[in-house]
């Protein structure tokens, strides 16, 4: 018999099987640590922008919360350099303070419904106020207040993470308030109504939407688009007869439907009437030109002697354009709206439509003008925050080359004001002791005797928040300027 050689293999050590395992085991570790820690570590690394602003959406936008350490745009970082300064003396001063969050689109998109001049103003206004409030005496002394800029992203669409982070510092930085807001948009609805289950008061500052006012906690000092629609009728009444109306249908903005029934319900009588079909249109849908110049025989067989246009600004300057194109040339035809706060001279498409005997009209925000032919109407101290002989923290003096005319500044300002109004008159309450509940509560005293005295005028509020009976100014949109002041309007006049 044949004995094959076999090669004898003595058996592997007890030892060995642990290391195999051990070393599966720490390769398995590895693994698990590359997906759950490094892998999130890197993404969250390549998604920051700055402590607390990270980018999202598709736009990348740079969305969260700071103090003025993270600069949003360019053009943002002398204002936000004076607020993260500002905050810095606050913190060093050791006296009682609390915080505010000026909550507002800071990031724009292509075809945004928004201006960087609007982003700018909105953080120049609130600004002032607080460092007017923290300087001055003209509305108490204590507490002292700290601002947050909160940036949800164009169209507030990342509200979300936002919010919850404002809600965070409730308790952590004594957030008392949330200001700013600007859009009456389905997404600044739900951002309100978010905050407003966390008891946090919402003081919006252009946001004219009615259906806002339904929310609890909420205040705003601008006036509603029904005041708007209100104040733009009782000004042509007087002057016209027939009136059609042209309105933006787009169902995730509140604002035009509201314009439009207030309009109608104001200027319809015995002796006033709507003419003809709504002319409608949707903001949400391409095409927009389009339809409007599809409007224009209709426009002009209706006769009427006003158009009113429930829309927004953007498109309120594409609709006049096409005006151009009418084919009524030769008949005058005068354009209502809602709000005007034009950030420049009209465009060359829409002066080419003023050319052909179009005048456009309606209420503004606030209006500097307004200030000296209306002295009484307006608090002093209030205008001071703006323009004071000798004074170096208005806001001419701060702010040199910015505008005052949209009124985008002046209620930004205002809305920060009623903040402080309500915190430093909140009796029995020590200034170290102030919550957003207690604003909540002083809220409801925000009227008559004890009203807001705003440099848009005095802001008396309802048991739903909004302004009662607030002047506005009339103004007229010029070919190759801004728009100049007619006069200032009380919608019950």
């Amino acid at each position: 018999m044949t004995a094959r050689s076999e090669r004898i293999r003595p058996p592997r050590p007890t030892w060995s099987k642990w290391l195999t395992a051990s070393g599966g085991a720490l390769l398995l570790i590895a693994a698990l640590v590359v997906v759950f820690v490094v892998v999130p570590a890197i993404d969250e690394a390549a998604r920051s922008c700055g402590d607390g602003v990270e980018k999202r959406g598709e736009h990348a936008e740079c969305v969260g919360v700071t103090d003025g350490s993270y600069v949003f745009s360019a053009d943002l970082s002398d204002v936000e350099g004076r607020i993260r300064t500002e905050n810095e003396s606050v913190a060093r001063s050791g006296k009682p303070s609390v915080t505010i969050a000026v909550l507002l689109p800071m990031t724009l998109v292509e075809n945004d419904i928004l201006s960087a001049e609007w982003v700018r103003h909105q953080i120049q206004g609130a600004y002032i106020a607080q460092r007017r409030a923290n300087t001055t005496g003209s509305w108490g002394s204590l507490p002292l207040i700290r601002l947050l800029l909160a940036n949800p992203g164009s169209r507030l669409n990342h509200w979300e993470p936002v919010v919850d982070d404002l809600i965070g510092r409730v308790d952590r930085e004594r957030l008392v308030a949330v200001t700013g807001v600007g859009l009456s948009l389905g997404s600044a609805r739900s951002a309100i109504e978010r905050l407003s289950q966390h008891k946090i008061p919402v003081v919006a500052s252009p946001v004219a939407a009615d259906e806002f006012s339904e929310i609890p906690g909420f205040m705003r000092v601008s006036p509603t688009s029904s005041t708007y629609g209100t104040a733009a009728a009782g000004y042509v009444r007087p002057n016209a007869r027939t009136a059609t109306l042209v309105q933006d249908i787009n169902p995730g903005d509140l604002y035009p439907k509201t314009l439009a029934v207030a309009f109608a319900d104001k200027f319809a009588d015995d002796t006033h009437r709507i003419v003809g079909r709504t002319e409608v249109y949707d903001s949400g849908l391409p095409g927009i030109e389009n339809t409007f110049l599809q409007m224009m025989p209709n426009i002009c067989g209706n006769e009427a002697e006003v158009v009113y246009f429930a829309g927004r600004e953007n498109h309120l300057a594409s609709f006049v354009a096409e005006l151009a194109q009418r084919p009524c040339l030769d008949r005058p035809i005068t354009v209502l709206t809602g709000d005007l706060a034009l950030v420049g001279p009209p465009s060359p498409e829409m002066r080419r439509g003023l050319e052909s005997k179009v005048t456009v009209l309606g209420p503004g925000l606030a209006h500097p003008r307004a200030w000296t032919t209306e002295p009484s109407v307006f608090n002093p101290a209030a205008v001071a925050s703006f323009q004071e002989d000798g004074c170096t923290e208005c806001f001419r003096a701060v702010f040199p080359k910015e505008r005052l005319d949209d009124g985008i500044a002046i209620l930004s300002h205002d809305a920060i004001l009623t903040v402080v109004w309500a915190i430093r008159g909140i009796p029995r309450t020590t200034p170290a002791q102030v919550t957003a509940q207690d604003v909540l509560q002083a809220k409801n005293r925000l009227h008559g005797k004890l009203a807001v005295p705003g440099a848009s005028g005095m802001i008396s509020f309802d048991d739903r928040g909004d302004p009662v009976n607030k002047t506005v100014p009339i103004l007229r949109v010029r070919v190759n300027d801004t728009p100049e002041y007619v006069q200032l309007s009380a919608p019950a006049n």
